[in-house]
């Protein structure tokens, strides 16, 4: 389901865009701030949203998310300034970029996928990108839609309410981000083989996962967690979050398994939302950098990232991925 096949909820009839998608960000300017509904790519995501239980431990991610926008909106809106999160999130997206942007040219075709309100998609945008923004929550993409329809940025974009697990049928593409998403799934071979039949020849994969440490340090570690520390994972609060913890060796191993070459797997310790976020003073991404490095240098701190972030291509002779008419019924 696109954009384009989109209806505004409530009386009002959503002005018609033009398709099919993306779209320019020109047209999404009537659409900024109206809430929409598209059937879901996965089913159990309309449950989800009806404020049905999650089916299954990863679905409490969504849990978790849909309980803070109706408490706290203010931390997802990560990309208005008044939000709490938002210098935060400006620099740990500069901390990614840092690696990515050389693999990221203007006008590039991305499929962001997980992209929620649009990190890297209003990024993208105001590059001259075409974007498909796939993501679990209906509300971060009524989000995401408002920011590119109100940017004035040259790119194009369509989003849709869907699973990794579920990729929509879309052209290939250039790139496909996968930011903090492996980690969340219940399944990452499965979708990895999606993103890999997504990727046009030559392609490029942006991820990055939950390191198995630094997160135990963090200040947003949950209660009651210590076994999931001991035990390398997963951690599992009911109703709130599931999250996969990986080594770089077992980031590496997943990656060569679903076909891909892996590139250099690199550190991140995301000193404002890390283990060590408390004592950094970071206030601008120079300094975000330059103790990054530092971080990562440190006999004792190193082993402490709060992530993991990789490229990978498609590996030459591997077996080709199963086609999305293939991946098999909906999982839970």
């Amino acid at each position: 389901m696109s954009l384009v096949q989109a209806r505004w909820t409530g009386r009002r009839s959503a002005p018609p865009l033009p398709g099919p998608g993306p779209v320019p960000c020109a047209a999404l300017e009537a659409w900024a701030g109206q809430p929409f509904w598209m059937p879901p790519g996965d089913p159990r995501l309309g449950e989800l949203h009806e404020g049905g239980d999650a089916p299954t431990p990863p679905f409490d991610n969504l849990v978790g998310a849909r309980k803070l926008w109706e408490e706290n909106p203010e931390y997802m809106e990560i990309l208005e300034p008044g939000s709490p999160n938002y210098l935060d999130k400006l620099i740990e997206r500069g901390l990614y970029l840092r690696r990515w942007a050389p693999l990221l040219p203007p006008g590039c075709r991305v499929l962001d996928l997980g992209g929620g309100v649009g990190r890297f998609t209003e990024w993208l945008l105001a590059r001259g990108c075409e974007v498909e923004l796939v993501d679990p929550d209906l509300r971060s993409l009524w989000r995401a839609v408002r920011t590119a329809g109100l940017s004035g940025a040259p790119g194009k974009l369509d989003v849709h309410w869907s699973t990794g697990e579920r990729l929509p049928e879309l052209a290939p593409v250039d790139v496909v981000i996968a930011c903090e998403v492996l980690n969340y799934v219940e399944e990452p071979e499965r979708v990895l083989a999606g993103l890999r039949a997504a990727l046009k020849p030559g392609g490029v994969l942006l991820c990055s996962v939950e390191a198995q440490w630094g997160w135990a340090l963090a200040t947003d570690v949950p209660e009651d967690c210590l076994d999931a520390f001991l035990d390398g994972g997963p951690l599992h609060v009911p109703g709130d979050r599931w999250v996969r913890l990986f080594s770089a060796d077992g980031l590496r191993a997943l990656l060569a398994g679903a076909g891909f070459d892996v590139g250099t797997v690199f550190p991140s310790h995301y000193t404002l939302s890390g283990p060590f976020e408390m004592a950094s003073g970071v206030v601008d991404l120079e300094a975000a950098l330059e103790l990054e490095d530092r971080l990562a240098a440190h006999p004792v701190a190193g082993p402490l990232n709060r992530a993991w972030i990789t490229t990978a291509t498609p590996a030459a002779g591997a077996p080709p991925p199963a086609a999305a008419g293939d991946r098999g019924p909906p999982l839970g």
